[in-house]
């Protein structure tokens, strides 16, 4: 907390130890925030991903693509050509299964 922060609130400013001084917790919250942060794919696409699968899903951001439960997690809404390719296995695998 800035000192002139903590002057206004009558408060005694608080520090981190050295072990997490370089640890900003904006950054821990942002993370958190992005694994359930959801994607918008145009209607028809989901309805083709539910349709193949064979059930509803959830479609949110992630770092990797996966299919876990219902929830499909992707990099984003606008994947490059090896990432589709890798979706459409992901997708075919799981018609596979079923």
């Amino acid at each position: 907390m800035n000192p002139i922060y903590a002057d206004i609130l009558d408060i005694v400013p608080l520090k981190l130890n050295s072990t997490f001084a370089h640890l900003d917790p904006n950054a821990v919250v942002a993370t958190a925030a992005n694994e359930l942060q959801q994607v918008d794919l145009p209607t028809v696409l989901l309805q083709d991903f539910e349709l193949v699968m064979g059930k509803k899903i959830e479609v949110v951001m992630g770092n990797t693509i996966a299919l876990e439960d219902n929830q499909l997690s992707l990099p984003s809404a606008q994947l490059s050509t090896a990432q589709k390719r890798e979706l459409w296995q992901l997708i075919w695998s799981q018609q596979d299964a079923s």
